[in-house]
């Protein structure tokens, strides 16, 4: 199995699992996990794709460290949007409205008047799970794409 996509399978599988251990464990109900998560994630996304760029490095140009970053995160990506909506939809089916929930509890004892409260909850309740899953799945390409362009300078043929 080429690099590009044995290192997109290990983000996919990383970021998916991270995903259901945060919900499994209710810390999504935290309003600061949910930032955190998506953290954590891009560090792993960059990681990830640096490892994979420092294998591929002596076959490759920049462009085709640019490419192999791109299928990289396509395929991470893949695996994340599906994870993602599977476990919105199928096994935690009410993840969005016990975050809401939480979200109303927080900032209501934290004395947010009760015009932002209520906007701030109707942002989180308007969210839908193939919506989550596509910003998710986005941010895994682009976030691959810009880590491959720097990294592909300095990890490349001839370097």
């Amino acid at each position: 199995m080429n690099a590009p996509v044995k290192y997109g399978l290990i983000l996919g599988v990383v970021v998916g699992v991270l995903g259901f251990v945060v919900a499994g464990l209710g810390l999504h109900t935290n309003l600061v996990v949910p930032t955190v998560f998506v953290g954590v994630s891009v560090v792993v996304n960059v990681v990830i794709v640096f490892l994979a760029l420092r294998e591929t490095a002596a076959a490759s140009s920049w462009a085709g460290q640019l490419l192999n970053s791109l299928i990289l995160g396509v395929i991470g990506a893949a695996i994340i949007f599906a994870s993602s909506w599977i476990m919105t939809t199928v096994v935690f089916p009410d993840y969005y409205a016990e975050y809401a929930a939480a979200m109303l509890s927080a900032l209501t004892s934290a004395g947010m008047p009760a015009d932002q409260v209520a906007a701030a909850v109707a942002q989180v309740e308007q969210t839908t799970p193939a919506g989550s899953a596509l910003q998710g799945a986005l941010g895994t390409v682009i976030t691959s794409l810009v880590v491959g362009a720097i990294v592909g300078i300095f990890k490349r043929q001839g370097k």
